[in-house]
């Protein structure tokens, strides 16, 4: 049968492929609750559960749906006990006791009895259950109450897997014990005797988190003290009488994290910080609610474990007298007694007057090698040296809310007596706009480095950055930075130069080009980068600024997109050497041959055909002065590449694009919306019907991206799917390119025209040509280039393998293995590359043969590749001489696993950076201590730079969760390659 037929025959029987429920968004799926709903109100019924039950069997039919109906109306979702239908298989349960009466109040007793037999021999049921939530808030009398939750209590009893539980019952008593013996995370509010408290710690030896929200405990808190052994974060609310009654909680062992809520007898916990003195083991201490006394705090500050300590001081001005010494690093002065909010424990949202500054402690240059030194000299004074550096490098001091900007200058003269300390960050929470009083405050600290701030306020702060960055003779090594909510600004100085980042995060019609158009005034710009959601057309203002100055000091400009408008303006600034962009439309292009300086030309995409004018203009000029061209996602027609060919100058030349490495991408499981701009004229063929009769015309299209794919990729496909796709036949006419050095040819071109330029090449001049990107296995041909020093290619068969041990000046080889097949047939032929300093073996995962040729390249700098099984990587220590490190394959830690990175420090002297892309659980909190303790003191700062550590981080989000962090020594980046300060990972 046809093709025709049978989709006419699907079509006449309603076969024809259809949207599933699956495929909606979740707007879709939202209106189809909505309308359910809607027609279930209408019910004639007092039973709730009745009269939604459409709406119920249709959230609860699958996990995609359940999950849609919560996040459409949590509120409904709870109303209906969606979570009971899962009672006796969801290891999560939360259950409402007032959602529950309300239930059974209009059920006949018979039905409730029922009911409740049936609620309560499902969760019986359930041996999954690990987290199990009581709320219970009353808005009437309910008779039945303590038998339902005795009942639901001793129904949990016993649960091997039940390892939290958290208690909200408002207005009750706990009058009897749950038998539970595996929590780990206990959370109670409700009035409680010690006694019971004491019974479930004995019960629970395990406990590891305990959080008391209710202040009527009766008896004495430090009862449980024996029986939590292994008790890591503590918190409860103090009594208003004297808290000398708490000081035995200070013999709790394992105590890291301990938060006082409630009011105190002022002074009165100086006992208990005192006997911290003692243990060395706790780590933070919050007071939120109450005032501190001077004597309470500086006890609270000689802690000598402590590291972060949040406080209100009664004696506001009072902080600059702590003792700041032994591991505190992180100090915050609260404005005034505040509720603590767990979920959000140092701001209070409402109070948008709030003002936070993080200070930083001035270094004194001669302790930055101390621990180096110490490490050779054995000198104990130089072992205290090294323990002040790393105080001193991670010192912060967060102040919030008891100021304005008016008195920051008389803050800036506090000092300890250990160290003074400077401004270097402020957080802005008022959504309007500054005084002039307070923007001069501002502009006149120069160490203040970063800026928080509401968008409305943007325009201010950059002056203030400005004027501030401008009075600043020495700014090297410095980087500014403004954040808002919808973008961020960096400022990255050099020695005589500044690259300015614009982040943008949030798509708007907004124009950015006239809120940052005065950012073409920053002294010494020599660079700026823009990334992120720019709609078109909105940095207009910006590129005009930077053409009307009087003297043109921007070299380079990397953005995905300029628009015609955008474009028109960029070509009026003389001094651009570097371009990298996009463009969706054709005109104004030619007008980059405009630029006399330009010597770097990357187009990430252009419309089909329309580089011939810019070409032929580029040819004619005298001198020619473009060295470096990339044309990555659009292929050349015949006609550009025979007007390409007279660019004389050229040096480097792309076509293509490498393929994506997946090891570097972070894992996405979510589609994206991308909007792009597009051209109605430029996106058609060019020379079709369609595209002569078609006017210039900008368009807005927003696209779906799919899973693993990127927002800039999926725009890219939708500006060029229309183009054709062959390969233009003149290829060879770019072997007439006379300074022609690098030449890099990818998949998207046809491997035999591309052979025959090749060809071309060989038989001109074959000792001109240095790197070659090549998608073709014809290493015979490639064989010729005696000169070549670095080659990029594709094998998927050992045939003429041989050849490559011709070329021998190489020093940089990257293999393309898409087929996974062996490689110990090309690597045993390698040895004899005596220059060879870096070798890129992609889509491997090599066995133990195959790493043993790889280790006779002893000379290797660098080195990328997968390995068939992780304990292979101790066979690449042999690899003394290596600088740069990359695992790509796919591996997972156990639980005791061995920290390798020692043996690459101590073993290979001159190791940089080493990337354990997908090496999932290794990089711990106290693996990465672990390294870093030992790169201060086996690694001579002198002679190395910081090591440079990227993977994914397992047990820790922030530097500010590892001890002592200092990117002086090293940089962790995480796996996909993005970098934090330490000062900016502490901002937030």
């Amino acid at each position: 049968m046809g093709s025709a037929k049978l989709e006419a025959m699907k079509e006449y029987l309603g076969l024809e492929e259809k949207t599933t429920i699956f495929s909606l968004n979740p707007y879709c799926l939202y209106e189809i609750f909505r309308q359910i709903h809607k027609n279930c109100a209408l019910k004639q019924t007092n039973d709730i559960f009745l009269k939604y039950s459409d709406l119920i069997n249709f959230a609860i039919c699958c996990d995609h749906l359940n999950k849609a109906f919560k996040k459409w109306s949590l509120t409904l979702y709870k109303e209906l006990c969606i979570e009971n239908t899962f009672l006796n298989t969801s290891i999560c349960i939360e259950i409402n006791f007032s959602n529950l009466h309300s239930h059974m109040y209009g059920l006949s007793n018979n039905e409730k009895k029922m009911f409740w037999i049936n609620f309560k021999h499902h969760i019986m049921e359930n041996e999954q259950l690990e987290s199990l939530k009581v709320i219970y808030e009353p808005t009437r009398y309910w008779s039945d109450y303590l038998e339902r939750f005795e009942d639901l209590i001793k129904s949990v009893h016993g649960k091997p897997k039940l390892s939290e539980l958290s208690m909200n019952i408002n207005g009750f008593s706990l009058e009897i014990v749950p038998q539970i013996t595996h929590l780990e995370k206990l959370e109670l509010n409700v009035r409680l005797d010690s006694r019971i408290l004491v019974e479930l710690c004995k019960l629970n030896p395990s406990l590891r988190r305990l959080t008391l929200r209710n202040s009527e405990i009766f008896g004495r808190l430090s009862d449980i003290v024996p029986h939590c052994t292994q008790l890591e974060y503590l918190s409860f609310v103090m009594k208003e009488v004297d808290a000398s009654e708490y000081a035995a909680l200070a013999n709790l062992p394992q105590l890291k994290a301990l938060i006082l809520c409630g009011e105190h007898l002022e002074g009165s916990l100086v006992k208990l910080f005192s006997r911290f003195q003692e243990h060395q083991q706790i780590q933070s201490i919050c007071i939120p609610e109450t005032y501190v006394s001077n004597a309470e705090a500086i006890a609270l500050a000689s802690i000598g474990s402590v590291v972060s300590i949040k406080c209100c001081l009664r004696d506001k001005s009072f902080y600059s007298d702590l003792p700041l010494s032994g591991k505190l690093t992180n100090i915050y002065i609260l404005g005034h007694p505040m509720q603590y909010n767990p979920d959000n424990p140092y701001y209070n949202e409402k109070e948008e007057d709030f003002l936070k500054v993080t200070y930083r402690a001035h270094r004194p240059l001669a302790v930055t090698r101390a621990y180096y030194q110490y490490w050779q000299t054995k000198d104990p004074k130089l072992l205290q040296l090294s323990f002040d550096e790393d105080y001193l490098h991670a010192h912060r001091l967060h102040c919030i809310g008891w100021y304005d900007a008016n008195v920051l200058p008389a803050t800036m003269q506090n000092s300890s007596e250990q160290f003074s300390v400077s401004i270097a960050g402020i957080v802005l929470n008022k959504k309007v706009s500054i005084s002039d009083a307070e923007l001069a405050v501002l502009a006149s600290i120069p160490t203040l480095t970063t800026i928080r701030c509401s968008f409305v306020q943007i325009e201010q702060i950059i002056a203030v950055k400005l004027q501030q960055l401008d009075a600043i003779t020495d700014t090297a090594n410095r980087v500014d930075k403004i954040k808002t909510e919808f973008c961020n600004i960096y400022f990255v100085h050099s020695h005589e130069s500044v690259t300015l980042v614009l982040e943008v995060f949030v798509q708007s019609i907004l124009s950015y080009g006239c809120i940052l158009a005065p950012l073409a005034n920053l002294r010494n710009l020599k660079r700026l980068e823009i990334r992120g959601k720019i709609m078109s057309g909105s940095l207009v203002e910006l590129f005009r600024a930077l053409g009307a100055l009087e003297k043109h000091t921007l070299q380079e400009l990397e953005t995905a997109f300029l628009d015609p408008e955008e474009l028109e303006e960029v070509v009026k600034i003389q001094s651009l050497r570097i371009l990298k962009s996009g463009f969706f439309c054709s005109r104004y292009i030619s007008e980059l041959a405009n630029l006399e300086q330009l010597e770097e030309l990357t187009l990430t995409v252009h419309p089909q055909g329309c580089l011939i004018e810019l070409f032929g203009v580029l040819a004619s000029k005298q001198p020619q002065v473009l060295k470096r061209l990339v044309i990555q996602n659009t292929k050349l027609t015949n006609q550009e590449v025979g007007h390409l060919a007279g660019i004389r100058s050229l040096e480097s030349l792309q076509l293509g694009l490498p393929e994506v490495k997946y090891w570097e991408q972070p894992p996405k499981d979510t589609k994206n919306q991308a909007v792009v701009n597009y051209c109605q004229k430029c996106r058609l063929a060019p020379g079709s019907f369609a595209y002569e009769n078609q006017t210039h015309q900008t368009d807005i299209r927003t696209l779906i991206t799919a899973d693993d794919e990127e927002p800039l990729d999926a725009q890219f496909n939708f500006l060029t799917q229309l183009y054709g796709t062959l390969t233009p036949t003149h290829l060879a006419l770019l072997a007439n390119l006379p300074n022609l050095e690098e030449l890099k040819m990818y998949l998207n071109y046809n491997t035999q025209d591309a052979a025959n330029l090749l060809n071309t090449i060989a038989l001109q001049y074959p000792q001109k040509l240095r790197t070659l990107a090549f998608a073709s296995q014809d290493l015979r041909l490639v064989s010729l280039f005696k000169d070549l020093q670095s080659f990029d290619c594709i094998v998927s068969h050992m045939k003429d393998i041989e050849y490559i041990s011709q070329l021998r000046n190489l020093t940089d080889l990257q293999i393309d293995n898409p087929l996974g097949i062996s490689l110990w047939q090309l690597l045993k032929e390698l040895k004899v590359l005596e220059n060879l300093q870096s070798l890129i073996l992609d889509n491997s995962n090599l066995e133990f043969l195959e790493l043993v040729e790889v280790t006779k390249l002893s000379w290797l700098k660098r080195l990328r590749l997968g390995l068939a099984k992780k304990q292979f990587i101790f066979m690449l220590i042999r690899l003394e001489d290596l600088e740069v490190l990359e695992i790509t394959s796919t591996h997972y830690a156990a639980e005791n696993e061995s920290n390798f990175l020692y043996l690459f420090l101590i073993k290979c002297k001159n190791i940089k950076s080493i990337s354990l892309y997908r090496f999932y659980d290794f990089l711990r909190k106290d693996y990465v201590n672990g390294t870093l303790n030992h790169i201060k003191l086996f690694r001579n700062p002198y002679e190395h730079p910081p090591f440079k550590l990227r993977g994914v981080w397992s047990d820790f989000k922030r530097f500010n969760h590892l001890n002592c962090y200092n990117n002086e020594f090293m940089e962790l980046r995480r796996q996909d390659g993005s970098y934090q300060s330490s000062d900016e990972s502490d901002e937030d």
